[in-house]
């Protein structure tokens, strides 16, 4: 059995598709119609079956999918071990939040990519369960999150540094005059936030459900970059990491409010499987973040 055949079936699951399975992998779609003849026969069941312009997996096809992605996992991580240290190329995959993606690991990541240019770095941004959840599932060779501290019997994981959380406003905002604000004080504002399951959201909810606050309205939107600008234009106020806003406070585009609510802290951290083995650039990636 040739093993390009299980990637091949695995691009047919992903784009249900011959024919764009073949535009992705090169392939004239005889060739993979072929491809998945061939599978058909060796194990003697259907594979697919049409579902309007899409192809579909039939029950067989999905019990062999489930053993394909055993089998092309583990040839990953063999071609991954066989790889010497002096020839860092191939491909780690990163999950991360938003904020980390855009105000802290760009100079690490740069650093590595200056150190191994044929190096394949994909990052991408998550909420901070999904991010755990990827990393479980192997979907991230690790993922680096803001989070409150995480435990799991299947994840290590690796605290890079504590991050705070801080209350921001517009330099115009009433509660400027204000010498400490407390929790009861937003009842009576607009809350801008990040979308629903992002960690300092959720971190900031459950506070307010602790000592029973109800505030007026809540403005969400998955960009920090348009949370920033609506509590500029003195929309609201917004509790965000201090990383996001160290520039904006700076320079007077926002303004920090005298809040300090009890376990406003997260912190940002590495976790990834305990069994997974790691590559030199994995390595290397670790240890530049926790320097």
């Amino acid at each position: 059995m040739d093993v390009s055949y299980f990637y091949t079936f695995k691009e047919v699951v992903k784009w249900g598709s011959y024919t764009k399975t073949g535009e992705v992998l090169g392939y004239a779609q005889s060739s993979v119609t072929t491809q998945i003849k061939k599978l058909e026969e060796h194990y003697k069941v259907k594979l697919f079956e049409r579902a309007g312009r899409k192809m579909r997996l039939t029950q067989s096809g999905e019990e062999l999918y489930y053993y394909v992605e055993q089998v092309l996992s583990l040839l990953d991580e063999a071609e991954r071990q066989l790889v010497k240290d002096d020839n860092l190329r191939g491909t780690i995959r990163i999950g991360t939040g938003e904020s980390l993606a855009a105000y802290f690991l760009t100079p690490y990541i740069k650093q590595l990519k200056k150190q191994h240019p044929q190096l394949q770095i994909r990052l991408e941004s998550g909420l901070c369960p999904n991010l755990t959840e990827g990393a479980l599932e192997g979907k991230y060779d690790l993922s680096i999150l803001l989070d409150r501290y995480i435990t799991h019997p299947e994840l290590m994981t690796i605290a890079v540094r504590e991050e705070k959380l801080v209350m921001v406003a517009s330099p115009s905002h009433r509660l400027l005059q204000k010498e400490f604000i407390e929790l009861r004080d937003l009842e009576t504002e607009t809350l801008i936030l990040t979308e629903e399951g992002c960690s300092y959201r959720v971190l900031l909810e459950q506070l307010l459900t602790e000592e029973h606050v109800h505030v007026k309205s809540i403005i969400s939107f998955s960009s920090l970059e348009a949370i920033k600008q609506c509590v500029a234009d003195d929309l609201g106020v917004a509790v965000l990491p201090e990383i996001s806003v160290k520039e904006d406070i700076r320079s007077g585009k926002l303004i920090q409010l005298p809040f300090q609510g009890k376990d406003m802290k997260l912190h940002t951290q590495i976790v990834y499987q305990k069994k997974k083995w790691l590559t030199p650039p994995l390595k290397q990636l670790i240890s530049l973040l926790t320097e």
